[in-house]
């Protein structure tokens, strides 16, 4: 199994996101509430847009950060909710494209 490979697999083993689930998710007031970036979102939009062999040395990249974002964060505690109905744990999983509620 080649680098691809093995970050594709991880990759796909950790988000739990489809590019609609994400794409919509974007759109909420709740996913600004977390971050000012918009970046992790649209990194993974493109990333779940595009199939394995159409991954790239940048894709592979961002995946990985991907991939230790949602290992980091996921093992943190909740925290508070905000007036959203989410915590900014939540808010932060999700704009990476990792719902922890499913």
């Amino acid at each position: 199994m080649n680098e691809k490979d093995l970050v594709f697999k991880k990759y796909n083993d950790k988000v739990n996101m489809s590019y609609s689930e994400l794409n919509k998710w974007k759109n909420t007031e709740a996913s600004k509430k977390a971050s000012l970036s918009r970046a992790p979102i649209n990194r993974n939009l493109i990333l779940l847009s595009k199939n394995k062999d159409e991954w790239n040395s940048t894709d592979i990249k961002n995946a990985n950060r991907t991939i230790s974002f949602i290992s980091r964060m996921s093992k943190a505690r909740q925290g508070k909710e905000l007036n959203v109905g989410y915590s900014k744990r939540d808010i932060s999983l999700k704009n990476w494209a990792y719902n922890p509620n499913k």
